[in-house]
């Protein structure tokens, strides 16, 4: 389990998601845009269909921004550079990392086309809010 300020899993950790593993490559290969848009609803950081759209038309435009804004509200030491660095060099794995961000912190889990309750009580960290 990750500490304060990291995320959750490693960039290259997709087999490691929470609920889903290796799964979660497949949602994002055939749904990517309806889990991104709903993660980022989730995490209020914007609509679902909006934010769905601008991942069709540039996934590492709206990948690099969102990843900062998710940083920063979760408390992850990482800057915008590295941020960006991340989604323009290996956009699918920061995608999988940052909805993966959002799923264990908001208490949510992956669903087809988007983000599900998860049922759980959320972690620690999140009731603190």
């Amino acid at each position: 389990m990750a500490t304060a300020g990291e995320f959750p899993t490693p960039l290259f950790g997709c087999c490691s998601v929470k609920d889903c593993g290796f799964g979660c490559c497949l949602k994002l290969w055939c749904c990517g845009p309806c889990n991104y848009g709903s993660a980022m609803e989730a995490a209020e950081l914007g609509a679902c269909f909006p934010c769905c759209c601008l991942y069709m038309v540039c996934p590492v435009c709206i990948g690099c921004y969102n990843r900062g804004r998710l940083a920063e509200k979760y408390n992850i030491d990482e800057t915008q550079i590295v941020s960006c660095l991340k989604h323009w060099c290996c956009h699918c794995c920061a995608s999988i990392q940052d909805m993966n961000l959002v799923a264990v912190k908001e208490n949510k889990t992956w669903g087809l086309f988007a983000m599900e309750s998860s049922g759980a009580p959320p972690s620690a960290d999140v009731m603190l809010r």
